[in-house]
C-alpha cells in the first residue's frame, strides 16, 4: 500500500505543469509605504516607494534585508520585514466591469473584465490582488471582486482600455543628452520639450513608434525607443557639481536602444581604446558615479561606461547572460615566482632578445651543459633568466628544475 502510494505520488508529480512549477514566487509589500533603497542600509540613496500590497520578486536575502524586483520593473533593496510571501491559486471576477490596474491603487485601467473571467492570483494582498489575467496580461485587482469559487459568466465581454499604456516608465537616453517631447505623433511637429535621461513619465498610451505620455504636466509624444519600463541609473551625482563624482558600488545593467553591445573603454572618454563590449542587458559594478562616464567593473575587467547606457533594474527584454558576479573582486594575475634551473646542454645561445639568433648577451656567449641559472619570467617557448650579473633569453626546453 505504501509503495502504490509513493508511485501515485511520483506520477502526480510529473504531471505538474512545467510552467507551474518554475513559475516566480510572488511578494507583497505589507506596510503603508515601502522603501526601496540602492544598498541594503536605511542610510542609502532612495530610489522609490511603493504602496501596500505592490507585487514583487525576490532574489537575494541578507541581515533583515530583501533584494527585490517590483513588477514595475524597478530593483532595489527593502527591509525584509515588509514584504509578505504570496499565495497563488486560480480565481474568478464576480462583477462585470472590474478593473485591471497597473498599480495596486485605484488608478489607471489595463482591461474591464467581464463576471466569469478566470484569472490566477499570484500575490493575495489586503486590498488588490496581483493576477495575471489572460491576454490582458498582468495587473491588480480589487479582491472583493473576486471568487476562489467558480462564476457563472454573464454574457458580458472583456474588453481592453489602456491602449497598451497606463505605467510608468522612464527617459531612456543611450547615448545623447535629451529627448524632445512633441505636440503630435510626429518629429515634424511642435516641440513642447526636452527630458534628460532618467525622466519619469507616465505612458497614456503605447504606439509603435510614439508614446503619448505626460511628464512634468506636459502631454505630448515621445519617440518609443528612448522610453524604458525599468529606471535607469543615476545620470547626475545628487548636490554635486558637473564633472564630480562619488564613490557607490551598486550594480547597473548594460542597455542599448539597438539592443546591441556597450563599449567598456579603457578611460573616460570615446578616444580611449575598448576594452570589452558588454552585451545588452549584462550586469556592472559601479565602482564610481561621474557626471557622464561610471568607472565599473565587468567580468573581472575595471573600465568607464557611458552613464547613459546603464540602468538600474535588467531590462526585461534581455535574455539570461552567464557573467561573473558583478560584486566578486577582480582577481588578481598570479606573480611569477622565480626558481633555478640547470642547462641541459651544450653551447645553448644566451639571447639579447627572443629570437635574435644574430648575437649572444656580450660576455657570456653560449651557456654549458651544468650552468645554474635563474629563470626570472616565461614567454611561450622562451625563457628569461640570469646568468651570474646577466640576463636574457634561452629556450625553456633546454632547462631543468
Amino acid at each position: 500500500m505504501k509503495k502504490r502510494l509513493i508511485a501515485l505520488l511520483l506520477v502526480l508529480v510529473l504531471l505538474i505543469p512545467a510552467g507551474i512549477a518554475s513559475a516566480a514566487t510572488y511578494y507583497r509589500v505589507n506596510t503603508t509605504s515601502l522603501v526601496v533603497r540602492m544598498q541594503p542600509d536605511t542610510s542609502a540613496k532612495v530610489l522609490a516607494t511603493y504602496r501596500r500590497d505592490s507585487a514583487c520578486t525576490v532574489s537575494k536575502k541578507e541581515n533583515g534585508w530583501s533584494y527585490v524586483t517590483f513588477v514595475t520593473g524597478t530593483a532595489g533593496w527593502v527591509q525584509s520585514k515588509y514584504l509578505s510571501k504570496g499565495s497563488s491559486y486560480a480565481a474568478w471576477v464576480a462583477y462585470d466591469n472590474t478593473q485591471l490596474r497597473p498599480k495596486a491603487n485605484g488608478s489607471g485601467s489595463r482591461a474591464a473584465l467581464a463576471k466569469g473571467t478566470k484569472v490566477t492570483v499570484l500575490s493575495h494582498g489586503s486590498s488588490y490582488d496581483y493576477v495575471k489575467a489572460g491576454s490582458f496580461g498582468y495587473g491588480y485587482i480589487i479582491n472583493s471582486r473576486l471568487s476562489k469559487k467558480q462564476v457563472k459568466a454573464s454574457g458580458s465581454a472583456s474588453s481592453s482600455t489602456s491602449g497598451g499604456g497606463n505605467y510608468d516608465a522612464w527617459v531612456l537616453i543611450a547615448g545623447n543628452r535629451t529627448v524632445n517631447l512633441y505636440s503630435s505623433a510626429s518629429s515634424s511637429s511642435a516641440k513642447i520639450a526636452s527630458y534628460k535621461a532618467g525622466t519619469k513619465v507616465y505612458v497614456i498610451s503605447h504606439g509603435s513608434k510614439y508614446d503619448k505620455v505626460t511628464v512634468d504636466g506636459n502631454t505630448g509624444y515621445m519617440l518609443t525607443a528612448y522610453l524604458n519600463r525599468s529606471e535607469p541609473a543615476p545620470t547626475e551625482t545628487p548636490g554635486s557639481g558637473s564633472g564630480s563624482s562619488s564613490s557607490t558600488g551598486y550594480t547597473a545593467y548594460a542597455v542599448s536602444r539597438n539592443k546591441k553591445s556597450v563599449h567598456l573603454r579603457k578611460g573616460a572618454g570615446k578616444g580611449y581604446a575598448v576594452l570589452v563590449n558588454v552585451p545588452y542587458g549584462a550586469p556592472v559594478l559601479v565602482l564610481k558615479h561621474n557626471s557622464k562616464w561610471d568607472q565599473v567593473q565587468y567580468n573581472g575587467k575595471k573600465g568607464y561606461i557611458d552613464n547613459t547606457f546603464l540602468q538600474l533594474s535588467k531590462p526585461s527584454d534581455a535574455g539570461d547572460i552567464v557573467t561573473q558576479d558583478p560584486n566578486d573582486p577582480v582577481t588578481p594575475k598570479p606573480t611569477f615566482a622565480p626558481y633555478t634551473a640547470t642547462v641541459n646542454i651544450n653551447n645553448l645561445n644566451f639571447h639579447k632578445q627572443k629570437g635574435d639568433w644574430s648575437s649572444n648577451v656580450d660576455g657570456v656567449g653560449r651557456l654549458q651543459s651544468g650552468d645554474s641559472v635563474t629563470v626570472l619570467k616565461l614567454s611561450g617557448k622562451w625563457a628569461y633568466v640570469q646568468y651570474g650579473k646577466y640576463k636574457g633569453w634561452v629556450y625553456k626546453k633546454y632547462l631543468s628544475n
